[in-house]
């Protein structure tokens, strides 16, 4: 009877225990950084006493704000293009968001073929009814980075756009069926590795350094971009050689807060703070 008491008595109580605080963080493919830095977060957290959902396989950053905005995620990893176009485009929906904190440095790899003339992706503005580019699906990181080019300078526009991506894409530049391909990600990626081990031959690394883009700005009003070398020999089979530095436009990955889903400022204090504990280990694994 004392026994049955006694249970009786905890199950009661837990009836009326304050769940531990959770917050849903949306990242992107699985085996990909934005993944990798949410379990390294969500690491951080649990030792500080808040649950941490990591959501992979998202779509990256188009779909991480989707789903935020559905409110199915309360914060997301992502890259400024993403929140510099929602501005543009759904300008109350933007104001939702806040960036918490930088993360790993990203890079603008530029990819196009080896006979198509080619030497910069400025030079697809000159005809641009003659080129052709692969993005990916409509949202994707290097869609949202077209978008912006083409605020920024009108002439882009006329460059027929294709929905390839992946190993899709980089077969289709190889043999001339489109001209280049663009891949937004940090240095020494899998994608671009595989470019320079498969179809480097066929493959050029151009620069990405049009000036007009120096206007371009995010939901802040800072910079969207700043200009880096990616350096010789980071993609050394046939991509790049000794003395191949090339200028291409860079950005860093950030965390956003949704300001509708996170209310409890202490929950938003701690996460805040595993973030920045995560930070160093994130930048370490993916660049600064």
């Amino acid at each position: 009877m004392k026994k049955l008491f006694i249970g009786a008595a905890l199950a009661f109580a837990c009836m009326f225990t304050s769940p531990a605080a959770a917050l849903t963080l949306c990242t992107g493919a699985a085996d990909q950084p934005y993944a990798a830095a949410g379990e390294m977060i969500r690491a951080e957290a649990k030792g500080a006493g808040l649950t941490v959902d990591v959501v992979k396989d998202t779509g990256g950053t188009w779909g991480n704000i989707q789903l935020s905005l559905q409110g199915k995620c309360d914060a997301f990893v992502g890259q400024p293009d993403g929140l510099a176009y929602l501005k543009r485009t759904e300008p109350a929906n933007a104001a939702k968001f806040v960036p918490v904190a930088d993360l790993h440095r990203e890079y603008l790899h530029a990819l196009c073929g080896k006979n198509s003339g080619v030497d910069d992706i400025g030079d697809l503005e000159s005809d641009p009814k003659k080129y052709s580019i692969a993005l990916g699906e409509r949202g994707s990181g290097a869609w949202l980075i077209w978008q912006n080019f083409i605020s920024e300078d009108a002439d882009y526009a006329p460059v027929r756009q294709t929905d390839e991506s992946g190993d899709i894409a980089l077969s289709s530049v190889s043999n001339e069926q489109t001209t280049c391909t663009l891949v937004p990600a940090a240095l020494g990626n899998t994608l671009v590795r595989s470019a320079d081990e498969f179809y480097g031959e066929s493959l050029a690394l151009v620069g990405v350094n049009d000036r007009d883009f120096d206007d371009a700005v995010d939901p802040q009003g800072k910079p969207l971009y700043s200009y880096a070398e990616i350096p010789s020999k980071t993609y050394k089979k046939n991509l790049q050689g000794w003395f191949s530095d090339k200028s291409t436009l860079t950005w860093l990955a950030k965390v956003y807060v949704n300001k509708d889903a996170v209310a409890d400022q202490a929950e938003l204090k701690t996460f805040i703070r595993s973030v920045m504990k995560a930070r160093g280990g994130i930048v370490s694994n993916f660049g600064s």
